[in-house]
């Protein structure tokens, strides 16, 4: 998996589910010159390849009124990939789609709530919204193809209780769009593990099945049995206060608990379980060598 440092663009966000969350806050922007010295210090600080990889998040990238300048800075800082952070909608401009591909962008981070265009608009308080995200992506797509340019596209899903059920229609779609990366982040204190398991499961396969990753980020090892590659946290350290329980699992060394989504008694009713015996028993050998060092 490629690596991206964000380059926030401003303040406000991007959409999230209005149920959990309330109404979109306002977005504000960084002015360009602000944004390219970010850029200058990020790729400057870059260590390791590939890359600097940079992805402009935070507020809806098409609506800061000098994206061609940021964008632009970006390329001059020395940026090898670069990504943005949208809803898609824009793009179903065709003068967007090029013109973002013309100005170096290969990369796009979409974020949808649902799979249905009823459940999602629904979620991220915006009627049409999705359909707008499904026009954009292709147009992207369609661009790319005419300009013989090769581009990555990664679908981002925010997981709540109201959404949880939708996953694999979520990913389904991301399928169709022709992401070819889906993320599914936990975005909800209060959603259950236990019973989220099954549907976060069903969008893995959903993705497998298709020919698209899936990865999941916010799941503790404990419970996702024989999914322990799907899970971000193996592949990303992670900090964070964790539950008792944790530290009676062979996992604990590798997995981040879900802290903070994840409440001490959800994480004391799935742990310890017998998860991976064989990553565990790898994790206990690692654990007695560096006894035997210390």
């Amino acid at each position: 998996m490629i690596r991206f440092a964000e380059v926030m663009l401003g303040s406000g966000g991007p959409a999230r589910c209005v149920r959990c969350h309330g109404p979109r806050e306002d977005a504000t922007y960084l002015p360009a010159a602000k944004l390219a010295t970010s850029l200058r210090e990020t790729c400057g600080s870059w260590e390791g390849r590939p890359g600097p990889n940079v992805m402009l998040a935070g507020p809806e990238p098409f609506g800061h009124p000098e994206l061609p300048r940021v964008v632009g800075a970006a390329m001059a800082a020395g940026c090898a990939r670069l990504g943005l952070d949208t809803d898609g909608a824009a793009l179903q401009s065709r003068q967007n789609a090029a013109g973002a591909l013309s100005a170096g962008v290969r990369h796009l981070r979409v974020r949808i709530l649902a799979g249905a265009p009823g459940s999602h608009d629904a979620l991220a308080g915006a009627p049409g919204a999705l359909d707008a995200a499904v026009a954009g992506l292709r147009a992207f797509r369609e661009a790319a193809d005419a300009a013989s340019a090769s581009t990555s596209i990664a679908v981002l899903v925010t997981v709540c209780r109201h959404n949880v059920h939708d996953l694999p229609g979520a990913v389904a779609l991301a399928v169709e769009c022709g992401a070819d990366r889906v993320e599914l982040h936990l975005d909800d204190p209060g959603l259950g593990l236990a019973s989220s398991a099954a549907w976060i499961r069903a969008a893995c396969d959903t993705g497998v099945v298709n020919g698209v990753w899936v990865e999941v980020d916010g799941m503790p090892f404990c419970a996702m049995p024989g999914y322990e590659l799907h899970l971000s946290d193996v592949l990303r350290a992670r900090t964070g206060a964790k539950s008792a329980a944790c530290g009676a699992c062979a996992l604990d060394a590798v997995c981040a608990g879900c802290a903070p989504l994840a409440s001490a008694d959800q994480l004391a009713e799935l742990a310890p379980v017998a998860n991976g015996e064989r990553l565990a028993a790898g994790i206990a050998r690692a654990r007695a060598g560096e006894a035997t060092a210390e």
